[in-house]
């Protein structure tokens, strides 16, 4: 039996992060932004935000995307319910910042606030990290790490060449014989 498509709901997939707001201290909320640069991508979020009516009074109903760098993106809020997993199932929230490349679900919701009023706004269900970002600190410091671990064995090879004692000096000496150290010249 198919499954009756719920119209609140949105599902894209292998979408870019282009900026993850995660702190809990931001006035606006946790959020990320995705960049929208599939025209088929950008059809569907104009459908689902006009068919919910999502957004403020005057500007119900209509997609607001973020140009920035020739990019275009949309924004989908976080709620405290919003899961963030990997393929495997498990948290994945460390992965998931600007570069990530991401699955999601959205669903549209209406409120109604003393303070702010009445409307629809939108939320974030779960989030698939199919691919984590990464941690420019993290990879820098390996790199570093690594550039250094390089630079430590190439003059550890040159010190254990420097302090090689020559062929010529070993030939004339046996293991048997004692070798009194007054009498080395250096």
């Amino acid at each position: 039996m198919k499954k009756e498509k719920d119209l609140k709901l949105i599902k894209l997939k292998n979408l870019e992060v282009a900026f993850a707001n995660l702190e809990d201290d931001n006035p606006y909320g946790k959020s990320i932004m995705v960049v929208i640069d599939d025209p088929v991508v950008k059809s569907k979020i104009e459908t689902w935000v006009r068919q919910n009516n999502i957004g403020k009074a005057e500007q119900a109903g209509v997609a607001q995307f973020n140009k920035y760098e020739d990019q275009e993106r949309f924004k989908f809020k976080f709620t405290e319910h919003t899961k963030v997993v990997d393929m495997t199932g498990k948290d994945a929230i460390d992965g998931l910042n600007r570069g990530a490349i991401i699955s999601l679900i959205a669903k549209s919701y209406e409120y109604h606030h003393k303070q702010f009023g009445s409307g629809v706004s939108q939320s974030l269900q779960t989030i698939i990290v199919m691919k984590p970002a990464i941690n420019e600190a993290d990879a820098m410091t390996t790199e570093y790490l690594d550039e250094l671990r390089d630079s430590t064995d190439d003059e550890e090879s040159k010190s254990d060449e420097s302090e090689a004692i020559p062929d010529e000096v070993l030939d004339g000496l046996s293991c048997e014989e004692e070798i009194n150290l007054d009498d080395i010249p250096f």
